[in-house]
């Protein structure tokens, strides 16, 4: 195969190519020009018309194209790789190329082997220097560029440009490299590949906001005041006798996770003494370090095991007293601090009346205040992204709302929203939290238990700025 001059074949579909750009581009002018000139006077006979005279060139650029459709002989089309063309090619060239990329094409083998031949000869010498390389979605061939030793080097390169846009590619000159850079295989299937996973994704959103409507469009004619979250108590039973077999089951448990996180600290701190901390590290898929991780972990068992052991420290039969409600939930913040500085939210605690001396007295077993404080509020923290406010109100009794009304706590939320008709089973354990974007529902059926114990009422709202409200109303303490 001649390295040099064009052939026959080929220079006719380039000068095909360019008489046609050439007709289109007269064709535009005149009818700019028409659009913007008045009409001329009616010419003779003799003078034809000068859209007649564009047709005509239109019927010859047709005619010539279909005289040269193809600037070569077909040959074997497929996947073709350009740096194993380049070795057949030019097997005295210093091809480099870049592993790992990939520098398959599809398109015909002649056709591709004709462009590095010409690609190659305007190189400097017989000693070309080739460069492969892919670079995203087209892989680039360059040759350092010699001396023009073909008078028809510029005709050469201007077949090189035609062709590489009939493959979609480009043809450039960058410095001292002549560059064509080629559609890579699979470059478009991975382009759809891209912008159907895009499509799907924007179709699951819509389908959550259509659920979400949904949801709303159902709930609408419900009542304003949700009601009582707490599961139905069980036929024939106390609610004594139900909190005292939670607090043994929560006893139970407790005891098997500290078990556990026995062999796993160990564990832990085998891997620091051992070195296999670099190989933690490759076999995670999470960005934060192993070790760090299964801390993390810890810390939340922890926390879970410090709850059911505050569960496992109820006494049934402890007797009530008068606590200040709200000491008893600025004192569930104290204890919480670590697990709210964790969690990066920020909890407010008011009053209602807003004064900083209110007192909201109430009758309760102080175990079991203080598990409901600290559990409503621990499930508050775990379900509010990182940077968002949990707003906590204790009401005093009475006030607006006349003197029948004992005390409430109201704790809003900044995590996801839970429609009404799904708020009493996801206390009672019969809902997957996760379904509805919230943490664990444990802390809740603890809470709800409790609370029923100690002839309170627990109601699950919507916040006002998004969010879960969850509402408790406290008996109102009768002074004699």
């Amino acid at each position: 195969m001649s390295r040099g001059q064009l052939t026959r074949q080929e220079l006719g579909w380039l000068l095909t190519q360019e008489a046609q750009g050439a007709a289109e581009r007269l064709r535009m002018g005149v009818q700019v020009l028409k659009s913007n000139v008045p009409p001329a006077p009616h010419a003779g006979d003799g003078q034809p018309a000068v859209d007649a005279t564009l047709d005509a060139l239109d019927d010859a650029m047709r005619m010539l194209s279909s005289i040269h459709k193809t600037p070569s002989v077909r040959g074997r089309r497929g996947r073709i790789d350009l740096a194993s063309l380049l070795w057949e090619v030019a097997p005295e060239a210093r091809v480099s190329i870049e592993p790992g990329g990939g520098t398959e094409v599809n398109g015909d083998e002649g056709e591709l082997r004709r462009m590095m031949s010409l690609l190659v000869g305007h190189g400097s010498g017989s000693g070309s220097a080739v460069t492969v390389k892919r670079e995203g979605d087209y892989v680039r061939v360059g040759v350092v560029l010699g001396p023009d030793r073909s008078a028809t080097a510029d005709t050469e390169r201007a077949w090189l440009n035609r062709m590489a846009m009939r493959y979609g590619g480009r043809h450039d000159l960058e410095g001292g490299m002549e560059v064509l850079s080629l559609p890579a295989e699979h470059a478009g299937e991975q382009k759809e590949r891209d912008q159907l996973r895009k499509e799907l994704d924007e179709a699951r959103r819509q389908g959550e906001a259509y659920a979400r409507e949904l949801a709303q469009v159902f709930t609408q004619e419900e009542e304003a005041s949700s009601p009582s979250a707490s599961p139905p108590p069980l036929s024939g039973t106390s609610a004594q006798d139900r909190v005292a077999t939670l607090a043994r089951f929560s006893a139970g448990v407790a005891a098997e996770l500290r078990g556990l996180l026995a062999q796993v600290g160990r564990d832990v701190q085998h891997i620091r003494t051992q070195g296999g901390h670099g190989a933690a590290r490759v076999l995670t898929e999470e960005a934060e370090d192993p070790v760090e991780s299964i801390k993390r972990r810890l810390r939340q068992v922890h926390d879970l095991v410090a709850e059911l052991a505050t569960v496992g420290e109820i006494d049934a039969g402890e007797g009530t007293a008068e606590l200040d409600l709200v000491d008893v939930m600025r004192s569930a913040v104290r204890t919480l601090a670590p697990q709210i500085e964790r969690g990066g939210v920020e909890v407010k605690v008011a009053t209602a009346p807003a004064d900083p001396g209110t007192r909201v007295p109430v009758r309760l077993s102080s175990r079991a205040a203080a598990l409901i404080a600290r559990e409503l509020l621990s499930q508050a923290v775990a379900a509010t992204p990182r940077g968002q406010a949990i707003h906590v109100v204790v009401a005093a009794a009475g006030g607006a709302l006349g003197e029948e009304v004992g005390p409430r706590l109201t704790i809003d939320d900044a995590g996801a929203s839970l429609p009404s008709t799904a708020r009493r089973a996801f206390v009672a354990l019969e809902l997957e939290p996760s379904t509805f974007g919230r943490p664990s529902s444990i802390a809740l059926f603890v809470s709800s238990e409790v609370i029923t114990w100690q002839g309170a009422i627990l109601e699950l709202g919507d916040a006002p700025l998004g969010g879960l409200r969850v509402g408790v109303h406290f008996p109102r303490i009768e002074r004699s």
